[in-house]
Parts: structure tokens; sequence; C-alpha cells
């Protein structure tokens, strides 16, 4: 029962029905996208694709990636985060509460943690990633943004000033692990680090997902 061999009988399962004539094209209607995962090629494509794929990416190796996020429940805010090794595998991950009172400024505690973990841990290589194209304008100074985050904002860059690093954006699919680890914050009244052994089993899920290099969909 382990997922590597539950997903590929499942994928086997649906060519089966497909070549037996049980599954149809037409089943996959507005699923082309979800058809190529299981490895189905349809020679005519009336099927509109309305999902994309969004993939994590491993890093290269030597480099260690930080995925992080926040999030706002209308009542409280929690940030969370991960930092992985070129194999995928959890290094440490973090999640707590939130100073802000706003998903954005979450954002910005989390990444502002996360990158201060990366050095505490000597991890000069490292690639950031998150889903907040606004915080990345922040951090590159393409975008003004007001007092309340001004000193934030620049402890990031100062830390960041000491690391061999690039950052990216990935859409919030892509960014589940660091996604439940915020929502998890929002309910905690400290900061919890997490390895592999104590993460909650429903993220060390996500994050297999993630080291096999299996997608999420985002409807288009």
């Amino acid at each position: 029962m382990n997922h590597p061999n539950i997903i590929s009988k499942a994928k086997n399962k649906v060519i089966q029905l497909y070549n037996a004539n049980l599954i149809k094209p037409i089943s996959f209607k507005n699923h082309y996208n979800a058809a190529s995962a299981f490895g189905l090629v349809f020679s005519n494509r009336k099927i509109q694709s309305r999902e994309k794929l969004i993939y994590w990416k491993h890093p290269v190796i030597d480099y260690f990636k930080i995925n992080t996020d926040g999030s706002y429940n209308s009542v409280t805010t929690g940030c969370g985060g991960i930092i992985r090794d070129h194999n995928g595998k959890i290094v440490v991950a973090f999640a707590g509460p939130s100073s802000g009172t706003n998903a954005i400024t979450a954002k910005i505690d989390s990444l502002n943690f996360g990158v201060k973990l990366c050095l505490s841990l000597g991890f000069i290589n490292i690639w950031v990633e998150f889903d907040a194209l606004l915080l990345i304008h922040y951090i590159s100074g393409n975008s003004s943004y007001n007092p309340t985050n001004f000193y934030k904002i620049r402890e990031i860059k100062l830390a960041l000033s000491g690391m061999n690093y690039s950052i990216s954006h990935i859409l919030r699919e892509g960014n589940a692990v660091a996604d439940a680890l915020a929502k998890m914050g929002c309910n905690l009244d400290c900061l919890y680090h997490f390895n592999d052994a104590s993460i909650p089993r429903n993220i060390k899920g996500l994050i297999n997902l993630d080291r096999m290099g299996l997608p999420y969909m985002r409807s288009c």
C-alpha cells in the first residue's frame, strides 16, 4: 500500500478502461491535461483544455529551496514554510502565528523568518519561491510598500545580501506545502519547527507528491 504503487495501479486501470472503450474522450471534456497525466493521447483534440498543470521543481545539487506562504482566516494570520534539498527531502519546516492583520503581511513575516532560518543553518545557496508576485516586486524594488512592512522588507533584503540566491513565483497550487503550513499557523500560539518525523501526515503526503514530480491542477 505504498503511494507510488497505488498511483501506478490507478493510472493502469484508467488506461485499461479506455482501451476497453469504457472510458471515452468525451469523458475528459474540459480536462485534456488530466487525460495526458494518465498517459492518454487523443488523436482528435476536440476536448478543450481548461486546466493547467503546476509542478513543484527540485533545486539543483548544493542548493536548498525554501517555499513560504502566509494565511489569513478572517480572524487570525499564520505563516509557514519549508526548506528542502535537491532530492525534495524536507530539511526543516515551520508554522506559527503572524503579527500581521492581512495575508500579505503574513507572507512577508513567513519569508522573513524563512530566509533568516536559512542563514542560521548556514545555507548560502538558496532558491526562494512563493506565490505572491507583489512580494517579488517589493524585494526587487519595483513597487512601493507601506511603512508597516518597510522594516521587514529591509530585513529580508539584508539577509539575502549575504546569500547566493534566486527568487521565483509559483502559482498557489504548486505552493501547496507552504500553504498548508501557513493555514496551520493560524491556529498555533507559537512557532513550531518540524522534521520528516514530526511533520503532520497530510503535509508529508504533499511533500511526497512533490518529490515524485506529480502535478497540481489549476482551472483556467
